[in-house]
């Protein structure tokens, strides 16, 4: 039967959403693999060495030298503190400055590949006091996780892969060890050389090739524990981007209020297009703006069912005159939103109704 823990795991099938995740990466909760920095920074190590290895050679050498050609001066004479202390400085800027250029690139190559993996962020919650970190059952737990047993079984795999390969090569290459050693010390070291190169380099391909292994692990690994169920995505959405009933209620309010600014425009229409029942249209046309001529007609109110007989309903209260007209109606109400202008291609059904309106008004007044 299924644990608890399995039952949990087994539901969390959503992948994480990006609040999720960001909210992981602020506990300190990512994707990091510790073996792909120590990978490679044993690989800008080696490279240092390679190239800047003679520089350290030959500093320690002239160190060595240096003190065994004046040992006996100096063991002969009293040394007092500021000559012992200007003896140590130059032994050790002698040998320090090679090891700094060596050793500073590696440190950068472990910062870059660390921050290539999880990027530059301040995490104050992951280094924060945490009194759980100190439950004896949880940190029982997190011995016996996943997570742990990896890099144990990392471990062990990695030192019996260097085990292995440098055996490997050091055994291929005994044949010409034991040739060497009925030659000259110099050669003879020389060779010893090459095959302790050869074997590092085997090692650091084996160490390597674990690194990416355990580099997917972790991401895989990363991407199950931020794994959610139905439930959580469902609160997290309802959370980020509001509850569906308070955003539906909003909305409502949002059209009633637009709906209420409109129908305080419509007593301001020329006239109403309508038609019979479902669409009405309410224009309003300045015949007299400004000095530079009258402008187009423009649509002041719109709405189809409800809305329109709501329209006709202020329009007939204020006197203003509903026209029946079912095609320029429903042209209207497609083309042209509230505020806009009519466009050109309906100015001539538009002036034949405003013609019309004008008339019934004139009609009125001379009545």
């Amino acid at each position: 039967m299924a644990g608890p823990s399995d039952q949990d795991r087994d539901q969390k099938t959503e992948e994480a959403t990006p609040r999720r995740r960001e909210e992981a990466r602020e506990n300190g909760q990512v994707a990091l693999s510790n073996e792909v920095i120590a990978a490679m920074m044993l690989c800008a190590g080696m490279l240092c060495l390679t190239f800047g290895g003679g520089s350290i050679a030959r500093a320690a050498g002239e160190l060595a030298t240096s003190t065994l050609v004046h040992l006996g001066d100096l063991g002969m004479s009293e040394i007092d503190v500021a000559d012992s202390a200007e003896i140590v400085k130059s032994a050790m800027f002698g040998v320090l400055t090679p090891l700094v250029l060596v050793f500073l690139p590696v440190l950068a190559v472990g910062a870059l590949v660390g921050y290539g993996q999880v990027g530059l962020r301040i995490t104050p919650k992951a280094v924060a006091a945490d009194p759980s970190k100190l439950n004896l059952i949880k940190g029982l737990k997190r011995m016996f996780s996943a997570r742990s047993m990896m890099r144990t079984l990392m471990a062990a795999l990695k030192v019996a892969a260097i085990g292995a390969v440098m055996t490997a090569i050091s055994w291929a290459q005994l044949g010409n060890v034991i040739r060497m050693g009925m030659t000259d010390v110099g050669p003879m070291m020389l060779g010893i050389g090459h095959v302790a190169l050869r074997a590092t380099a085997g090692a650091l391909i084996a160490i390597v090739v674990l690194s990416l292994i355990d580099f997917f692990f972790q991401r895989y690994q990363h991407e199950r524990d931020l794994r959610m169920t139905k439930q959580e995505v469902k609160e997290e959405n309802r959370i980020t981007e509001g509850d569906p009933h308070v955003k539906a209620r909003m909305r409502q309010i949002q059209r009633e209020l637009a709906t209420s600014r409109m129908m305080a425009d419509v007593p301001k229409a020329t006239v109403v297009v309508t038609n019979p029942t479902h669409y009405a249209v309410a224009l309003r046309y300045e015949r007299d703006h400004g000095g530079d001529g009258a402008r187009a007609p423009r649509i002041v109110a719109k709405g189809v069912d409800h809305v329109a007989q709501r329209i006709k309903e202020v329009a007939r209260e204020n006197e203003v005159v509903c026209y029946e007209d079912v095609r320029l109606a429903r042209a209207l109400h497609a083309q042209v939103e509230i505020g806009q202008e009519i466009p050109e291609g309906l100015y001539t059904a538009v002036a034949e109704v405003l013609a019309y309106v004008y008339r019934l008004e004139g009609s009125l007044a001379a009545a």
